[in-house]
C-alpha cells in the first residue's frame, strides 16, 4: 500500500528539512560527495547535483523543483532524472521526501534534501591549523590571498620536479617526498580535468608549506595524513570559489 503523503509544501517544512547552516556548508559537502563517489557518478548525476546545490540557498540544503524542471534545465528527460535522484539518493547523498498542497492536499513537487557529508577521521585536526595559519589576517577566504611566492610561478614541464623543489626546502627524504607526491596525485585524479593544470599544482606546493610549518610549532602524529587534510581543504576552497561565481544563483532563482 501506498504510504501516506504527510509533509506539507510550505516555509516551514522546507525550513524544518533544512540541513546546513552556511552555504559554505552546503557546498563543502557537495564538493566531498563528487570526490568521494567520482567513480560512481556519472556526469549528469554531477550536472543534477550541482543543479540541486545551485537551488538550494533559500533553504539551505532543500530545493523543490519538479522534475521536469530539473530535466528542462540539465537537458535531459523526466524519466532520466527520475533515476538520476534516485541513484543519488541510493548512495546517500539527497534525500527526497513526497509532499502535498495545502490547499487542496493534492501530491506536488518532492522536497530533494542534500545530505551532509560526514568528515573522515584523517581530516579533523586540519581545520583549526587552516583557520590560524592560511586564512589571510583580512579575513577574506580567497585563494588568491591564500597564494604566496612559496608557489611555483613557472612554466610546468615536469609537475613532480616543481613539486619536489618545495619539498627540498623542507625535507630531503625521497621516500617521504615520493608519498606526499603520491597523496597529491590522488586529489587531483578526479578534478584535474576541471580545474587549470598549473592552479591546482601551485595548491599542491601551498599545502607542503602549510603543512611542514606545522610541525615547527608541534608534533604532528601523522604528517602524511596532514598534508592530504590541508590539501583537501585548498581543494575544498576552490571549488567553493568556482561554485560560487559560475553556479550559485541568487535567493530569488532559487525560488523557481
Amino acid at each position: 500500500m501506498k504510504k501516506a503523503i504527510t509533509k506539507i509544501a510550505c516555509t516551514d517544512t522546507y525550513k524544518a528539512l533544512s540541513t546546513f547552516s552556511t552555504i559554505e556548508e552546503l557546498n563543502q559537502s557537495i564538493y566531498h560527495h563528487i570526490t568521494r563517489h567520482s567513480g560512481t557518478l556519472t556526469e549528469t548525476m554531477i550536472t543534477v547535483l550541482k543543479l540541486l546545490g545551485r537551488y538550494s540557498v533559500k533553504y539551505l540544503g532543500v530545493s523543490y523543483l519538479a522534475k521536469n524542471k530539473i530535466g528542462e534545465l540539465v537537458g535531459k528527460n523526466r524519466r532520466t532524472i527520475i533515476r538520476v535522484c534516485h541513484e543519488l539518493e541510493q548512495l546517500g547523498i539527497i534525500k527526497q521526501y513526497p509532499m502535498k498542497r495545502n490547499s487542496d492536499q493534492q501530491q506536488t513537487s518532492n522536497a530533494i534534501v542534500i545530505q551532509p557529508y560526514v568528515e573522515e577521521a584523517e581530516n579533523e585536526h586540519v581545520t583549526q591549523a587552516m583557520t590560524e595559519h592560511v586564512t589571510p589576517k583580512n579575513n577574506s577566504s580567497s585563494l588568491n590571498n591564500l597564494k604566496n611566492n612559496n608557489t611555483y610561478d613557472g612554466p610546468i614541464l615536469f609537475p613532480y620536479e616543481s613539486f619536489r623543489a618545495m619539498c627540498h626546502s623542507f625535507t630531503k627524504e625521497k621516500k617521504t617526498i615520493n608519498r606526499l607526491y603520491g597523496i597529491y596525485l590522488s586529489q587531483i585524479k578526479h578534478i584535474k580535468r576541471y580545474y587549470d593544470e598549473k592552479e591546482l599544482l601551485n595548491l599542491g606546493i601551498l599545502a607542503i608549506k602549510i603543512t611542514f610549518q606545522a610541525t615547527k610549532r608541534k608534533k604532528l602524529r601523522n604528517l602524511f595524513g596532514y598534508y592530504n587534510g590541508v590539501l583537501d581543504q585548498l581543494y575544498t576552497k576552490l571549488y567553493f570559489e568556482d561554485m560560487k561565481s559560475n553556479y550559485w544563483c541568487t535567493e530569488g532563482e532559487a525560488a523557481v
